[in-house]
């Protein structure tokens, strides 16, 4: 995960504007999502969580209709989906072609 969160900043600090995913009718930038990545981590550190839950928490503020996923267990494959696409460049990332969430 460190990997993803680090690829998000540095595409934020290139290319800001660019749509990092979309998923129904929620578009996110790389700029937007990486902001509100870094504002949980301030909170998830005062707490003492993980930058993973930053993260989870940064993607859920930016995409509310993930929230809307009926199943926790279709809300988690969906997330994955997120994840793997986002680090589809990531060299070991997602394989297989993947192109679009949701």
């Amino acid at each position: 995960m460190n990997d993803v969160l680090e690829d998000i900043q540095r595409r934020a600090q290139v290319t800001p504007r660019l749509a990092a995913v979309r998923f129904g009718d929620d578009v996110v930038t790389y700029g937007a999502l990486d902001e509100s990545i870094s504002s949980y981590e301030t909170v998830m550190d005062r707490h003492g969580l993980s930058r993973d839950a930053a993260f989870h928490a940064g993607l859920l503020h930016c995409m509310p209709s993930l929230t809307r996923i009926d199943g926790t267990t279709e809300r988690n494959r969906v997330v994955g989906e997120v994840v793997a696409w986002l680090a589809r460049d990531i060299e070991g990332g997602a394989e297989g072609g993947l192109r679009a969430v949701g």
